[in-house]
């Protein structure tokens, strides 16, 4: 049974939704089937008989997305932490969890706690990595799978498989990898460190991508070193290729000669390449050392690449796992954290399309507002994107399907042994 038509009166719709600009402008948006019907100036020419709804000092925005994100290690801080909040320290007690305690009901658990929680703060679509090494990847697989029927209608999901560029140059792996991904519609993905053979491995995921339809994700340049080129290396591997291509953190930009990083990204632009980025685990991990105080912060170029008409989406990554302790599944959080670090302001022009529309467009599942399209939206408390930026934990209200829905974050003690 569809929702009744409700009018959505007076709302503040931030100007990048509306067509661009900058500020907020006061509307009055109907509601019905599913659908949002107008999106009009407050009070013109929008009088109806259908149920008013005025939520008062209201910020209207399209429903959020999460374009990276690693739920399968979610919550597993508090029996894993980080000994030393290094990026050698995060990975070996990532495999060691892994191998102790991943079992589907361990990864069942977590993982809806964090789509429970996703859900609350208004994502509509996300991907997960999903790690993708020894005997256990057809078995969590299948754990997201079950998730993802779980939760149809409600968050749009969608996987890549993590595994290391270095590992899949086994045969049998690299089998084993595709055909898990196409079985469950998913993307082809891996970590792609700076390493010998690094150029003929990419060439051949492109190919395989290309072969099977897939698109392709990767984890690259997750390092302050300079010499780090691994961006370089896909966009030159993309070139003519034609497969949709996500890549993620991109640091190293940040820490190379403004003319090498340049080259970097016109290649970048010109292979159709998009990037997400990472601020908030990227803080926690780059150019960390005892007893110093951090000085490059791992931000990739997002002022270049927007300026070049490259796609970038902001991702929250990690969540309280030893790659990152912090995090609640909130693009908001994402996003602001991104504009404090990377000045994402004056203007604020579209960037909180990084974390809805355009984010959502890059995973195929656009998040736009505008009449016709379905009335998956969020309201917060706060009358501007200043008072949202100072305040993110502001009352949310989710609307789905035309629907008004109650959600709130699931409490951690559900996740205590």
């Amino acid at each position: 049974m569809s929702a009744p038509p409700i009018v959505l009166r007076d709302v503040r719709v931030p100007a990048t939704f509306l067509g661009g600009g900058e500020g907020v402008g006061a509307c009055d948006v109907g509601i019905a089937d599913g659908l949002i019907r107008f999106v009009a100036p407050a009070a013109a020419a929008t009088a109806c008989d259908w149920a008013e709804h005025r939520p008062g000092r209201a910020l209207l925005w399209p429903a959020l997305v999460e374009p990276h994100t690693h739920l399968d290690s979610s919550h597993i801080w508090p029996r894993s932490p980080n000994p030393d909040g290094s990026f050698p320290g995060a990975a070996a007690m990532m495999v060691a969890d892994r191998e102790a305690y991943w079992t589907p009901a361990d990864m069942h658990r977590r993982m809806s706690f964090g789509l429970r929680t996703a859900y609350a703060h208004g994502v509509r679509a996300m991907r997960t990595h999903l790690a993708s090494q020894n005997d256990t990847i057809e078995a969590r697989w299948e754990v997201f799978a079950d998730l993802r029927a779980e939760w149809a209608g409600r968050i749009d999901l969608q996987a890549a498989s993590l595994v290391s560029t270095e590992a899949l140059a086994d045969p049998a792996l690299l089998a084993r990898i595709v055909g898990v991904v196409r079985r469950h519609g998913g993307v082809l993905g891996a970590f792609a460190p700076l390493a010998p053979g690094l150029d003929a491995m990419l060439a051949t995921l492109f190919d395989l991508a290309g072969r099977h339809g897939l698109a392709l994700d990767f984890h690259a340049d997750e390092t302050t070193d300079p010499r780090s080129d691994v961006l370089r290396r896909i966009a030159r591997t993309a070139k003519g290729r034609g497969a949709p291509v996500l890549v993620g953190h991109c640091c190293s930009l940040a820490a190379q000669h403004p003319a090498e990083a340049a080259r970097t990204l016109d290649m970048v632009a010109e292979a159709g390449l998009a990037i997400v980025t990472l601020p908030s685990c990227n803080l926690y991990l780059q150019d960390r050392a005892a007893a110093a105080t951090p000085r490059l912060r791992g931000v990739t170029l997002l002022h270049e690449m927007a300026a070049r008409g490259i796609p970038v989406c902001i991702g929250g990554d990690n969540v309280r796992d030893p790659f990152h302790p912090y995090g609640d599944f909130d693009p908001v959080e994402a996003w602001r954290d991104a504009v404090r670090i990377a000045h994402l302001d004056h203007p604020a022009g579209d960037w909180p399309q990084a974390v809805s529309t355009r984010a959502g467009a890059i995973l195929g599942r656009p998040q736009r507002l505008a009449a016709g399209e379905p009335a998956d939206l969020l309201l917060f408390a706060a009358g501007s994107l200043n008072e949202l930026l100072a305040r993110p934990a502001c009352r949310r209200t989710l609307i789905r399907g035309g629907r008004i829905v109650a959600a709130d974050p699931p409490d951690y003690g559900e996740l205590d042994p």
